[in-house]
């Protein structure tokens, strides 16, 4: 049963309810300007159940409140136009211009929306291609970041080779560890494998410089830095180390050496006694040889020997001795080699003695080292005392023999014994020896000439020549030179006995057509018969004696038994002229 309002204010209760409901469809039946639809809006609906819930009076006054409120909000309306009404021309404005963009937007939308998938797949290209610049900007931020470092890297070899140059070694092998360092840490990075390469190609540079400065004329205490220099660069051992410092002071060694026989090649060709310029090259390069050799042996015990037995318990390796031994053992093997080429040519021993005397010192000195070669000069020098000798002796005997020979040829005009053999005082009188005299030079000094002698011009140069050569032997004498020497001189005494005598049997002076017989008359032969008597009785034992007693003071009887058969031939061949006659006497 539905409530009804009454003129109380009252609600009546009956059924009405159903015009409550039926109210949004009776307003829209009685009026066509309100369509169905605005009266099912919500707000409608509120208003109107708001309608329902007043009291009468208050629904009756309701149309009056409408109408006022209507008034009041047209006047305000009007109001409001006309003083907003700029505003709504720009709100319409803004509302057309914003129609227009939101239409443009819409076509703008719908083109961007067709262009992105076109967009997206050059993004990912463009991503793609750019992705190899990324990584090179990448590397470049990060060589940039680590630019110091990377330059000091790349600065190693020219720092090496700035090193080098100036010759700090110490600085050069620290900065070729720090490659080596780096090239272990980084072992498959191409650019420190690449300046570890040119470091390595500084370094052996280096190695050759201090290789180098061994071939040099450097004193201990340079080689001695140079050797541990190359001890830190560890590219040789100890006996590989010893063997490149001998080959290298050998080479300096050696260049001194050669200007020493530069020197003597131009001394030689200017001058006239090639005897004197030997012996003065000898002697300087004995100088030279002596010097070098003892300071190589020095330096080498001073840096080899001596640092491996004070640094180490263990023993010295064997071989630093027997790189030494072979090196001292080749050096005094070429000076050797040197005398034996060179002292023949030096016969005279006023050379040779000052040449032995100088060569013992150097032996002597060389002796605190362990390579005394002294017994090795005896059997050079014999031979070449030997070799002086038998030249003098030859070059005598040829003297004498050659005037006797050559008045014997045809071709040659003869020359007569008095304008030959004798002094022009002494051709009518010729002195011989009495057996007083003969006593006396048996037992009178060596070293004082027959004075029978001096009337025989020829048999006088002989003698010169013969005592000459034994001045020099009394110098340098050896002793085992003895039995050699007077068989050679017995040898020279021989063949000229033998040209004295063919020259008395054959008295080539006869046979010269310019001289007459009366001028002969015997006289010439009995100068020839008087220099023989001479020359085996006086002058052969003299010069025997000469040299057995005056040079090596021994005695006659000691070597009488080993006599040369030859010259005992010779004179009596001569004691037989004497008993038999030729026919021309």
């Amino acid at each position: 049963m539905a409530s009804t309002l009454t003129d109380s204010g009252h609600s009546l209760s009956g059924d009405f309810s159903y015009d409550v409901l039926a109210l949004p469809e009776l307003l829209a039946s009685s009026s066509q300007s309100i369509p169905p639809a605005a009266l099912s809006t919500p707000d409608v609906s509120t208003y109107l159940g708001h309608l329902t819930s007043l009291p009468l009076t208050s629904l009756q006054s309701e149309p009056v409140s409408l109408s006022s409120s209507s008034a009041q909000l047209t006047n305000a309306l009007t109001t409001l136009c006309h003083t907003s009404y700029p505003t709504f021309l720009s709100l319409h404005a803004t509302a057309s211009t914003l129609t227009a963009s939101l239409s443009s937007l819409s076509s703008s939308l719908d083109s961007l929306l067709s262009t992105l998938p076109s967009l997206e797949t050059s993004t990912r290209a463009f991503a793609q291609e750019t992705r190899k610049i990324q990584r090179e900007r990448r590397k470049a931020s990060l060589i940039l970041e680590h630019h110091d470092k990377l330059y000091d890297m790349l600065s190693l070899p020219m720092l090496l080779d700035s090193c080098i140059r100036n010759h700090n070694y110490n600085e050069a092998l620290l900065l070729a560890s720090h490659s080596a360092t780096l090239s272990k840490r980084f072992p498959n990075n191409p650019l420190i494998q690449s300046v570890r390469a040119e470091c390595d190609a500084r370094v052996q540079a280096m190695l050759t410089q201090l290789l180098g400065v061994l071939n040099e004329p450097a004193k201990l205490p340079a080689l001695f830095r140079t050797v541990n220099f190359l001890r830190k660069m560890e590219v040789m051992d100890e006996q590989e180390l010893a063997l490149a410092f001998l080959t290298g002071r050998g080479v300096y060694l050696d260049g001194a050496l050669s200007a020493v026989d530069t020197e003597k090649r131009s001394n030689i060709e200017g001058n006239r006694d090639h005897r004197a310029a030997y012996a003065r090259y000898l002697k300087h390069y004995v100088d030279v040889w002596r010097e070098g050799v003892q300071d190589v042996v020095s330096q080498y015990n001073t840096i080899f020997l001596e640092r491996a037995s004070s640094s180490s318990s263990h023993p010295i390796p064997p071989q630093l001795y027997t790189l030494l031994s072979t090196f001292a053992t080749h050096r005094i093997q070429t000076l050797l080699n040197l005398l034996r080429e060179t002292l023949p040519m030096i016969p005279d021993p006023t050379h040779l003695t000052p040449l032995l005397t100088q060569l013992t010192y150097c032996s002597t000195s060389f002796a605190r080292l362990g390579m005394d070669f002294k017994g090795l000069l005896a059997p050079i020098f014999v031979v070449a005392v030997r070799t002086g000798i038998s030249q003098e002796l030859e070059a005598a005997a040829e003297a004498w023999c050659a005037p006797l020979i050559s008045t014997t040829k045809p071709s040659k005009a003869a020359q007569r014994p008095s304008q030959l053999l004798v002094a022009s005082s002494a051709s009518l009188v010729l002195p011989k020896a009495t057996p007083a005299q003969m006593h006396s030079l048996a037992s009178g000094p060596v070293n004082v000439p027959p004075q029978i002698l001096a009337s025989y011009s020829h048999l006088v140069v002989y003698l010169n020549a013969v005592l000459t050569a034994f001045n020099g032997l009394r110098m340098l004498a050896p002793i085992e030179l003895l039995g050699d020497i007077l068989s050679l001189l017995e040898t020279t005494l021989t063949k000229s006995g033998l040209a004295l005598l063919r020259y008395g049997r054959e008295k080539p002076w006869r046979a010269d057509r310019r001289s007459s017989l009366s001028e002969d008359s015997g006289d010439e032969s009995k100068i020839v018969e008087a220099t023989a008597e001479l020359y085996f009785t006086v002058f052969v034992p003299f010069v025997r004696r000469a040299l057995v007693e005056g040079v090596y003071s021994s005695s006659l009887a000691e070597v009488d038994q080993d006599k040369s058969a030859e010259l005992e031939s010779v004179t009596a061949d001569w004691q037989r002229s004497l008993i038999t006659p030729t026919a021309d006497d």
